[in-house]
Protein backbone atom coordinates (compact mmCIF):
# COMPACT_ATOMS: atom_id res chain seq x y z
CA UNK A 1 0.00 0.00 0.00
CA UNK A 2 1.76 3.57 -0.49
CA UNK A 3 2.87 5.02 2.14
CA UNK A 4 1.16 8.36 1.62
CA UNK A 5 -2.46 6.45 2.01
CA UNK A 6 -1.59 4.68 5.19
CA UNK A 7 -3.92 5.45 8.16
CA UNK A 8 -2.58 5.12 11.60
CA UNK A 9 -3.62 1.97 12.83
CA UNK A 10 -1.46 0.70 9.47
CA UNK A 11 1.83 2.52 10.79
CA UNK A 12 0.84 1.05 13.91
CA UNK A 13 0.95 -2.18 12.60
CA UNK A 14 4.55 -1.45 10.91
CA UNK A 15 5.70 -0.37 14.11
CA UNK A 16 4.74 -3.55 15.89
CA UNK A 17 6.42 -5.67 12.61
CA UNK A 18 9.68 -4.08 13.56
CA UNK A 19 9.19 -5.17 16.98
CA UNK A 20 8.63 -8.59 16.02
CA UNK A 21 11.76 -8.54 13.62
CA UNK A 22 14.25 -7.38 16.20
CA UNK A 23 13.04 -9.48 19.12
CA UNK A 24 11.95 -12.58 18.05
CA UNK A 25 13.59 -13.03 14.13
CA UNK A 26 17.01 -11.46 15.53
CA UNK A 27 16.99 -8.77 12.95
CA UNK A 28 18.35 -5.76 15.02
CA UNK A 29 18.83 -3.36 11.83
CA UNK A 30 15.18 -4.05 10.62
CA UNK A 31 12.95 -0.77 10.37
CA UNK A 32 10.07 0.82 8.21
CA UNK A 33 11.00 2.22 5.00
CA UNK A 34 10.81 5.29 4.84
CA UNK A 35 8.67 7.13 1.55
CA UNK A 36 10.16 5.94 -1.84
CA UNK A 37 12.57 3.90 -0.07
CA UNK A 38 12.90 0.00 -1.60
CA UNK A 39 9.70 0.43 -3.38
CA UNK A 40 6.71 -1.41 -2.13
CA UNK A 41 8.62 -2.38 1.11
CA UNK A 42 7.32 -1.76 4.18
CA UNK A 43 9.64 -3.29 6.36
CA UNK A 44 13.48 -2.91 5.25
CA UNK A 45 16.81 -4.63 6.84
CA UNK A 46 20.15 -6.05 5.67
CA UNK A 47 18.70 -9.66 5.08
CA UNK A 48 14.81 -8.76 5.75
CA UNK A 49 12.07 -7.26 3.35
CA UNK A 50 8.55 -7.42 4.41
CA UNK A 51 5.51 -6.52 3.37
CA UNK A 52 2.49 -5.62 6.16
CA UNK A 53 -0.73 -6.19 5.16
CA UNK A 54 -3.61 -3.98 7.70
CA UNK A 55 -6.62 -5.56 5.52
CA UNK A 56 -9.27 -7.30 6.42
CA UNK A 57 -9.52 -10.25 3.90
CA UNK A 58 -6.71 -12.69 3.44
CA UNK A 59 -3.59 -12.29 1.70
CA UNK A 60 -3.09 -13.80 -1.54
CA UNK A 61 -0.51 -15.41 -3.88
CA UNK A 62 0.33 -12.79 -5.55
CA UNK A 63 0.75 -10.35 -2.80
CA UNK A 64 3.70 -12.97 -2.15
CA UNK A 65 4.83 -13.26 -5.46
CA UNK A 66 5.85 -8.99 -5.33
CA UNK A 67 7.33 -9.65 -1.83
CA UNK A 68 9.79 -12.02 -2.99
CA UNK A 69 10.19 -10.13 -6.15
CA UNK A 70 10.94 -7.00 -4.32
CA UNK A 71 13.11 -9.12 -1.97
CA UNK A 72 15.59 -9.78 -3.93
CA UNK A 73 18.57 -11.61 -1.94
CA UNK A 74 16.94 -10.49 1.31
CA UNK A 75 14.81 -13.22 3.06
CA UNK A 76 11.10 -12.33 2.58
CA UNK A 77 8.60 -12.19 5.38
CA UNK A 78 5.38 -11.05 5.28
CA UNK A 79 2.69 -9.74 8.15
CA UNK A 80 -0.85 -10.25 7.64
CA UNK A 81 -3.77 -9.25 9.97
CA UNK A 82 -6.32 -11.57 8.21
CA UNK A 83 -4.42 -14.59 6.92
CA UNK A 84 -3.44 -15.92 3.39
CA UNK A 85 -5.15 -17.99 1.09
CA UNK A 86 -4.17 -21.45 1.08
CA UNK A 87 -2.64 -20.93 -2.36
CA UNK A 88 -0.66 -18.07 -1.00
CA UNK A 89 0.69 -20.44 1.83
CA UNK A 90 1.48 -23.04 -0.65
CA UNK A 91 3.64 -21.00 -3.04
CA UNK A 92 5.00 -19.26 -0.11
CA UNK A 93 6.17 -22.70 1.23
CA UNK A 94 7.99 -23.73 -2.30
CA UNK A 95 9.87 -20.76 -2.69
CA UNK A 96 10.76 -19.83 0.99
CA UNK A 97 9.13 -16.99 2.08
CA UNK A 98 8.08 -16.47 5.92
CA UNK A 99 4.47 -15.95 6.58
CA UNK A 100 3.17 -14.45 9.57
CA UNK A 101 0.03 -13.50 10.89
CA UNK A 102 -0.72 -10.72 13.78
CA UNK A 103 -3.97 -9.41 15.70
CA UNK A 104 -4.96 -6.13 16.72
CA UNK A 105 -3.57 -6.82 20.47
CA UNK A 106 -0.17 -7.32 19.75
CA UNK A 107 0.15 -10.98 18.75
CA UNK A 108 2.21 -12.20 16.07
CA UNK A 109 3.25 -16.23 14.71
CA UNK A 110 4.32 -18.35 11.90
CA UNK A 111 1.58 -19.39 9.21
CA UNK A 112 3.81 -21.50 7.46
CA UNK A 113 7.02 -23.92 7.49
CA UNK A 114 8.96 -21.08 6.06
CA UNK A 115 7.91 -18.63 8.80
CA UNK A 116 8.55 -21.36 11.85
CA UNK A 117 11.82 -22.46 10.52
CA UNK A 118 12.60 -18.54 10.26
CA UNK A 119 11.52 -18.04 14.17
CA UNK A 120 13.20 -21.12 15.40
CA UNK A 121 16.47 -20.49 13.55
CA UNK A 122 16.08 -17.15 14.96
CA UNK A 123 15.77 -18.33 18.91
CA UNK A 124 18.16 -20.72 18.35
CA UNK A 125 20.86 -18.15 17.47
CA UNK A 126 19.63 -16.55 20.30
CA UNK A 127 19.79 -19.16 22.75
CA UNK A 128 23.44 -19.43 21.66
CA UNK A 129 24.29 -16.05 21.65
CA UNK A 130 22.81 -15.73 25.32
CA UNK A 131 25.02 -18.78 25.81
CA UNK A 132 28.25 -17.44 24.70
CA UNK A 133 27.33 -14.27 26.68
CA UNK A 134 26.30 -15.66 29.93
CA UNK A 135 29.85 -18.17 29.43
CA UNK A 136 31.42 -15.28 28.34
CA UNK A 137 30.55 -13.48 31.27
CA UNK A 138 31.11 -16.39 33.84
CA UNK A 139 34.69 -16.46 32.76
CA UNK A 140 35.13 -12.88 32.93
CA UNK A 141 33.36 -12.78 36.38
CA UNK A 142 35.48 -15.97 37.36
CA UNK A 143 39.10 -14.08 36.02
CA UNK A 144 37.75 -10.92 37.96
CA UNK A 145 37.54 -13.05 41.24
CA UNK A 146 40.86 -14.99 40.76
CA UNK A 147 42.14 -11.79 40.18
CA UNK A 148 40.75 -9.98 43.41
CA UNK A 149 42.19 -12.83 45.19
CA UNK A 150 45.61 -12.44 43.52
CA UNK A 151 45.60 -9.37 44.90
CA UNK A 152 44.54 -9.86 47.88
CA UNK A 153 47.01 -12.80 48.19
CA UNK A 154 50.01 -10.48 47.13
CA UNK A 155 48.66 -7.48 49.37
CA UNK A 156 48.09 -10.42 52.29
CA UNK A 157 52.24 -11.58 51.15
CA UNK A 158 53.39 -7.57 51.38
CA UNK A 159 52.06 -6.82 55.13
CA UNK A 160 53.59 -9.90 56.02
CA UNK A 161 56.64 -8.92 54.93
CA UNK A 162 56.03 -5.50 56.01
CA UNK A 163 55.68 -6.68 59.44
CA UNK A 164 58.84 -8.72 59.38
CA UNK A 165 60.79 -6.11 58.08
CA UNK A 166 59.69 -4.48 60.72
CA UNK A 167 60.30 -7.09 63.39
CA UNK A 168 63.99 -6.87 61.61
CA UNK A 169 64.42 -3.63 62.43
CA UNK A 170 63.14 -3.62 65.61
CA UNK A 171 65.84 -6.66 66.13
CA UNK A 172 68.22 -4.69 64.46
CA UNK A 173 67.99 -1.91 66.74
CA UNK A 174 67.48 -3.85 70.32
CA UNK A 175 71.10 -5.67 69.23
CA UNK A 176 72.65 -2.02 68.28
CA UNK A 177 70.85 -0.81 71.68
CA UNK A 178 72.28 -3.72 73.52
CA UNK A 179 75.62 -3.51 71.63
CA UNK A 180 75.94 0.58 72.50
CA UNK A 181 74.78 0.00 76.36
CA UNK A 182 77.82 -2.19 76.44
CA UNK A 183 80.46 -0.18 74.90
CA UNK A 184 78.73 2.58 77.40
CA UNK A 185 79.22 0.45 80.01
CA UNK A 186 82.98 -0.12 79.30
CA UNK A 187 83.33 3.05 78.58
CA UNK A 188 82.58 4.24 81.42
CA UNK A 189 83.98 1.42 83.28
CA UNK A 190 87.46 2.08 81.79
CA UNK A 191 87.29 6.24 82.75
CA UNK A 192 86.79 5.48 86.81
CA UNK A 193 89.52 3.39 86.60
CA UNK A 194 91.76 5.88 85.09
CA UNK A 195 90.86 8.17 87.99
CA UNK A 196 92.75 5.53 90.18
CA UNK A 197 95.49 4.48 87.56
CA UNK A 198 96.59 7.06 84.92
CA UNK A 199 97.99 4.45 82.76
CA UNK A 200 94.64 2.19 82.77
CA UNK A 201 94.31 3.12 79.07
CA UNK A 202 97.44 2.45 77.96
CA UNK A 203 97.41 -1.18 79.29
CA UNK A 204 93.99 -1.78 78.65
CA UNK A 205 95.05 -0.82 74.95
CA UNK A 206 98.57 -2.89 75.01
CA UNK A 207 96.59 -6.12 76.81
CA UNK A 208 94.00 -5.82 73.50
CA UNK A 209 96.73 -5.40 70.96
CA UNK A 210 98.51 -8.13 72.36
CA UNK A 211 95.78 -10.50 72.78
CA UNK A 212 95.12 -13.36 70.28
CA UNK A 213 91.38 -14.11 71.06
CA UNK A 214 90.32 -13.42 67.95
CA UNK A 215 92.55 -14.98 65.64
CA UNK A 216 92.54 -18.04 67.37
CA UNK A 217 88.70 -18.10 67.12
CA UNK A 218 89.06 -17.41 63.49
CA UNK A 219 91.54 -19.71 62.61
CA UNK A 220 89.37 -23.07 64.52
CA UNK A 221 86.14 -21.29 63.55
CA UNK A 222 85.36 -24.11 61.41
CA UNK A 223 86.56 -26.85 63.23
CA UNK A 224 84.34 -25.52 66.39
CA UNK A 225 81.08 -27.58 67.47
CA UNK A 226 77.78 -26.50 68.34
CA UNK A 227 78.36 -26.56 71.96
CA UNK A 228 81.96 -24.56 71.59
CA UNK A 229 80.33 -21.95 69.06
CA UNK A 230 78.59 -19.87 72.15
CA UNK A 231 81.66 -19.41 74.45
CA UNK A 232 83.85 -18.88 71.41
CA UNK A 233 81.47 -16.22 69.78
CA UNK A 234 80.97 -14.53 73.37
CA UNK A 235 84.85 -14.08 73.71
CA UNK A 236 85.33 -12.45 70.74
CA UNK A 237 81.91 -10.21 71.87
CA UNK A 238 83.70 -9.45 74.98
CA UNK A 239 87.26 -8.08 73.20
CA UNK A 240 84.89 -5.79 70.80
CA UNK A 241 82.77 -4.74 73.60
CA UNK A 242 86.68 -3.51 75.44
CA UNK A 243 87.60 -2.71 72.54
CA UNK A 244 84.99 0.06 71.52
CA UNK A 245 84.83 0.95 75.01
CA UNK A 246 88.65 1.90 74.87
CA UNK A 247 88.22 3.29 71.50
CA UNK A 248 85.52 5.91 72.76
CA UNK A 249 87.75 6.82 75.93
CA UNK A 250 90.85 7.43 73.81
CA UNK A 251 89.28 9.07 71.31
CA UNK A 252 88.62 12.82 71.77
CA UNK A 253 85.57 14.82 70.54
CA UNK A 254 87.74 16.71 68.28
CA UNK A 255 88.89 13.39 66.23
CA UNK A 256 85.11 12.14 66.02
CA UNK A 257 84.96 13.47 62.93
CA UNK A 258 88.00 11.89 61.17
CA UNK A 259 87.90 9.17 58.94
CA UNK A 260 90.29 6.89 60.71
CA UNK A 261 87.55 6.92 63.92
CA UNK A 262 84.69 6.75 61.09
CA UNK A 263 86.20 3.54 59.80
CA UNK A 264 87.24 2.04 63.22
CA UNK A 265 83.63 2.49 64.37
CA UNK A 266 82.24 0.88 60.65
CA UNK A 267 84.74 -1.83 61.82
CA UNK A 268 83.03 -1.93 64.87
CA UNK A 269 79.99 -1.99 63.44
CA UNK A 270 80.21 -4.71 60.55
CA UNK A 271 82.01 -7.12 63.02
CA UNK A 272 78.86 -7.33 65.60
CA UNK A 273 76.74 -8.01 62.33
CA UNK A 274 79.14 -10.75 61.78
CA UNK A 275 79.07 -12.13 65.44
CA UNK A 276 75.18 -12.30 64.75
CA UNK A 277 75.59 -14.04 61.82
CA UNK A 278 77.90 -16.71 63.53
CA UNK A 279 75.31 -16.81 66.16
CA UNK A 280 72.19 -17.29 63.74
CA UNK A 281 70.77 -14.72 64.77
CA UNK A 282 68.66 -14.31 61.78
CA UNK A 283 68.54 -18.04 60.86
CA UNK A 284 65.62 -20.61 62.01
CA UNK A 285 67.59 -23.80 63.66
CA UNK A 286 71.92 -23.47 63.93
CA UNK A 287 73.89 -21.56 61.22
CA UNK A 288 76.34 -23.63 58.97
CA UNK A 289 79.99 -24.17 59.59
CA UNK A 290 80.55 -22.24 56.74
CA UNK A 291 79.01 -19.42 57.52
CA UNK A 292 80.30 -19.35 60.86
CA UNK A 293 84.10 -19.49 59.89
CA UNK A 294 83.03 -16.74 56.94
CA UNK A 295 81.54 -14.77 59.88
CA UNK A 296 84.22 -15.08 62.55
CA UNK A 297 86.90 -14.35 59.99
CA UNK A 298 85.18 -11.36 59.01
CA UNK A 299 85.38 -10.32 62.52
CA UNK A 300 89.05 -11.16 63.06
CA UNK A 301 89.64 -8.51 59.74
CA UNK A 302 87.60 -5.97 61.68
CA UNK A 303 89.54 -6.29 64.62
CA UNK A 304 92.74 -5.83 63.16
CA UNK A 305 91.52 -2.44 61.54
CA UNK A 306 90.22 -1.60 65.27
CA UNK A 307 93.32 -2.54 66.93
CA UNK A 308 95.24 0.01 64.56
CA UNK A 309 93.32 3.14 65.62
CA UNK A 310 93.43 2.17 69.20
CA UNK A 311 97.28 1.85 68.79
CA UNK A 312 97.28 5.16 66.62
CA UNK A 313 95.38 7.01 69.15
CA UNK A 314 97.20 5.74 72.44
CA UNK A 315 99.81 8.73 73.62
CA UNK A 316 101.92 6.04 75.29
CA UNK A 317 104.49 3.74 72.82
CA UNK A 318 103.15 0.28 73.21
CA UNK A 319 105.78 -2.12 74.73
CA UNK A 320 106.06 -5.34 72.22
CA UNK A 321 108.36 -6.85 74.58
CA UNK A 322 108.72 -7.38 78.14
CA UNK A 323 110.68 -5.05 80.32
CA UNK A 324 113.77 -6.39 82.45
CA UNK A 325 114.66 -5.01 85.66
CA UNK A 326 117.96 -4.07 86.34
CA UNK A 327 120.64 -6.59 88.00
CA UNK A 328 121.41 -5.10 91.44
CA UNK A 329 125.06 -5.00 92.06
CA UNK A 330 126.55 -7.39 94.51
CA UNK A 331 129.47 -5.24 96.79
CA UNK A 332 132.89 -7.08 96.53
CA UNK A 333 134.48 -7.84 99.57
CA UNK A 334 137.52 -5.53 100.39
CA UNK A 335 141.09 -6.85 100.75
CA UNK A 336 142.72 -5.85 103.71
CA UNK A 337 145.83 -3.17 103.30
CA UNK A 338 149.22 -5.51 103.91
CA UNK A 339 151.61 -3.58 106.83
Amino acid sequence: MSTAHKDPRWREAERFAQRHARLVLARLDARVAAAGEDGPLDLVGEDLAAFVEHHRSPVGRETVQRLLAAAGPRTAVCYARAGYTKMAVLWADQHGVALFGYTDAGHAAPLNSAGHALQTRALEAAEQQVRTAAAALTRHVASLRAEQERLEREAHAAALRAQEQDREQERRRRRRRDQHEATLGRAVSLLLALQIDPMALHATIQRLTLSTVVPAVADSADRLSLAERPHAVGLVRAMFDEAAGALEVATPDAARESPQFRAARLAVDRAYDALDVAEGADVAGHATPDDVAAALRDAERCWRALVAELVRSDAVPLVTAPLTAPVPRVPQPRLRERG
